[in-house]
């Protein structure tokens, strides 16, 4: 004891102790430093002319810990100043910055519940039901140039849009509309993106429940599949020499009869209907799927990932070597031998789609991507996950162009029909199929195309994101639009299984391919509507975040009344008009070249490309000193000036002036012109939603706060707080703001709010008269070992 109240003495008037770090005996010197502390700290008080005075005991001495610990290292805290300023920080503070981690934690609301779900996650959003149909086409009409540019397209520009959106979402902690706090004016960039998401997550509902049909369709008892024998809307004629009922009539009829329930050949009478029950009632049961998998948030989406991404991934490669495992060698190699490897450099239509097929791949969805992004943990292993995902897209597709190219080779060996495109709109444009006359068949090696199908260089291909629209030069288009909705789902696989029959290839397979198609339209659907879920729910997550189940089954009601009307006599007609008006794609990209401005550009340090290219190339990775440049380079350099063109090259050659064209006597004959002015105000209201938003937080900022008009400006394009200042009190407290000292580009964090103290509660009768029992019976025990002992013992009283 003597010997510790020395040590504590000599410490506490050792003057070269207070400042040192170490100090010996310094774990028992607080009363000393305590007492010296709260001098020194008086007399800087009275030297900055505010009075400490007021101060409550309790706030003293819960700080004198910090303050001598700050006094010890050197540091100097910062005095208060008049009329509201900030306050003058010296090059080394007393309060530690908040660092882009930290600040990522605090802006999340939730976090994957296991380390896979985010890559899984991703998988499934690229992964869907109209990439695979659309590769296939593609590459029966462009052949492997198509696949090659493809790829180089998607190194040079479709990885970096990718790994954009992630690390922007990992980066930030925040999906599409709470991401915006860095810059408040371009929240509706957010807000536009949240809707793109939404409606095309409608429309490709009302497709998968197509498919259902299908499936059922395919358990079948007898050697004969449904769609080819004779359907309600015609009435077959003669029969086929090999088949029951010709090919080109059964096949396009079982889609327009069976599937879509149209009750006439022609352009239905009366036009709109009413909602057909088979697709209502297939449309409830994927909502409610939905509304299951996406009712407790991340807990049951991130668990649910590994049923809908696994099992469609390992279906389709099943079906896939089922299929290629039929396609002879010599006929792959004949294929591969007729190819025009020319078409690589001088095709400019091949490169437009390519370039196209780019864009809805990587990066159509990337609102959902940054969303799922946003949920990792700030050190999840971005670069590991996206490099997985690309080759296992990249591989995904290539398989289903090969398959493309198997199906349509064996329709011409096997059914003798020529494959040709076609327009949903009525039965004189629906048929796919031509009678192949030849006198050698391909059989033999050689691949001549059919007489009735015009040159290649001179149709024309337009991707839509649910199918694409195949111009016909010797039809007119203002009849027949070229449009069909999943080629291979409803017009390739269809053919292939009647024509080899049931006893050559199990209906086993036509039951696991349309039950992979299903999934892959379910599990691309469940990040759409969680990105709107989410970006409900981050409006205000202190108060929604309880809500987040009604959410989400309000967000599922307003999806399955949107797409009742597709449900109709006029479904076929609502979606391409959906498809043609959301998934042209001109538009959403002028969308993402917002974004990228917005963060890159108006924003920037410590959002910019330099410190979100970290989370890949980490500065003690390998190589980060020149990666992390070139990275950040294609980020705010190449991928704006990339998607600028593409935009301007999908308006013109996606013939999108004719929604523009609102002439009552000419244009598509199916989309009056009413029809095409809301169409047109359809592609122009999301961008014009983006100014609409900028003017409300002009108009918010601007008049409910009493600062300087620069200062006002400041928080509305690049908000930079002190670190000891309160945030306005119009900004919503629900997100942490980023704020920045003068002079300093490190993020600190607005002063929190004292937290109350902690409510004991007094003990309850029973505890109290137990431990008064307890002392007693001690101190009677000491009593009677001090008696033992020979001494005596004060009384207590």
């Amino acid at each position: 004891m003597d010997g510790d109240m020395t040590g504590q003495g000599t410490c506490s008037n050792c003057t070269q102790c207070q400042r040192e770090t170490r100090c010996r005996g310094g774990r028992n010197s607080n009363r000393g430093q305590t007492s010296s502390t709260r001098r020194r700290e008086r007399r800087r008080r009275r030297a900055a002319g505010s009075n400490g005075r007021h101060r409550s005991r309790s706030n003293r001495r819960g700080g004198s810990n910090s303050r001598a610990s700050s006094s010890r290292h050197g540091s100097r805290r910062t005095s208060p100043t008049r009329g509201g300023e900030s306050r003058r920080s010296s090059p080394r503070r007393g309060r530690s910055a908040v660092s882009p981690e930290e600040e990522a934690r605090r802006s999340q609301t939730a976090v994957w519940p296991h380390s896979l779900s985010f890559l899984l996650a991703t998988i499934s959003t690229l992964l869907g039901m109209f990439s695979i149909s659309r590769f296939a086409v593609l590459t029966i009409d462009f052949g492997a140039v198509f696949l090659l540019q493809f790829i180089l397209l998607t190194v040079c520009f479709g990885v970096p849009m990718l790994t954009l959106y992630t690390c922007m979402g990992q980066y930030l902690g925040s999906g599409l509309i709470d991401m915006w706090r860095i810059s408040p004016v371009f929240q509706g960039v957010g807000v536009s993106l949240m809707l793109v998401q939404g409606m095309v997550g409608v429309y490709s509902m009302v497709i998968t429940s197509w498919m259902f049909v299908y499936f059922r369709d395919s358990f079948i008892s007898v050697y004969e599949y449904k769609w080819s024998q004779c359907q309600d809307i015609r009435q077959c004629g003669g029969r086929h020499e090999n088949l029951s009922w010709p090919l080109s009539e059964t096949i396009p009829d079982y889609f327009a009869s069976t599937v879509l329930h149209r009750t006439s050949r022609d352009y239905p009478e009366p036009a709109i209907g009413h909602p057909k029950f088979q697709i209502s009632f297939h449309l409830i049961v994927i909502w409610m799927v939905v509304f299951i998998c996406l009712s407790k948030g991340l807990r049951s989406y991130g668990k649910v990932v590994y049923i809908f991404a696994t099992v469609p991934i390992v279906g389709f490669v099943a079906f896939s070597v089922k299929i290629l495992g039929d396609f002879p060698l010599h006929e792959f190699q004949s294929w591969l031998h007729h190819q025009s490897w020319s078409g690589f450099i001088y095709n400019a239509k091949s490169w437009v789609c390519a370039a196209k097929e780019c864009f809805l791949v990587w990066s159509l969805l990337g609102g959902s991507l940054l969303q799922l992004g946003a949920h990792n943990k700030f050190n999840n292993k971005i670069k590991r996950d996206t490099v997985l995902a690309v080759l296992v897209v990249i591989l995904f597709l290539i398989m289903s162009g090969l398959v493309g190219v198997a199906v349509n080779r064996k329709i011409e060996i096997h059914g003798k029909f020529s494959y040709t495109p076609s327009s949903f709109e009525t039965s004189h444009s629906y048929s796919f199929l031509e009678p192949l006359e030849r006198t050698r068949y391909p059989a033999s090696g050689d691949h001549l195309p059919s007489p009735s199908r015009p040159p290649l260089d001179t149709i024309d291909h337009v991707s839509f994101f649910a199918g694409i629209r195949i111009l016909d030069p010797t039809r007119p288009i203002q009849k027949f639009s070229g449009y069909q909705v999943h080629r291979l789902a409803t017009e390739l696989i269809p053919t292939y299984l009647t024509v080899l029959g049931p006893h050559r290839i199990s209906p086993i397979w036509s039951v696991l391919f349309y039950f992979t198609i299903i999934m892959l339209g379910i599990s691309q659907c469940l990040p759409l509507f969680h990105t709107v879920i989410q970006g409900l729910i981050s409006i205000k997550p202190s108060s929604m975040k309880n809500w987040e189940g009604s959410i989400t089954f309000c967000v599922c009601c307003v999806g399955l009344v949107l797409g009742l009307p597709m449900a109709t006599e006029i479904g076929i007609y609502v979606v391409y008009f959906l498809d043609y008006t959301l998934g042209c794609g001109w538009w959403t990209m002028v969308l993402y070249l917002l974004l990228i401005f917005a963060v890159m550009v108006v924003r920037g340090k410590p959002y910019g490309p330099d410190q979100i290219s970290t989370l890949l190339f980490p500065k003690s990775a390998c190589c980060s000193s020149w990666l992390g440049p070139m990275v950040a380079f294609t980020w705010s350099v190449v991928l704006p000036i990339s998607l600028l063109i593409m935009s301007v090259v999908s308006f013109k050659t996606g013939y999108i002036s004719e929604m523009f064209d609102w002439d009552l006597d000419s244009g598509y004959v199916y989309l009056p012109s009413w029809v095409r002015e809301i169409g047109s105000m359809m592609q122009l209201m999301p961008i014009l939603i983006v100014p609409f938003v900028g003017i409300i937080q002009s108009c918010r900022y601007f008049l409910n706060d009493s600062e300087t008009l620069f200062y006002r400006l400041e928080l509305l394009y690049r908000p930079s707080y002190p670190a000891n200042r309160r945030p306005p009190p119009s900004r919503s407290q629900e997100v942490v703001l980023t704020n920045f000292s003068h002079g300093t580009s490190t993020p600190t964090p607005p002063p929190a709010n004292d937290p109350p103290p902690k409510y004991t509660p007094p003990p309850s009768y029973s505890t109290a008269t137990g431990a008064r029992l307890a002392r007693m019976i001690r101190q009677s025990f000491r009593r009677s070992m001090r008696r033992l002992q020979g001494t005596r013992v004060p009384s207590k009283d």
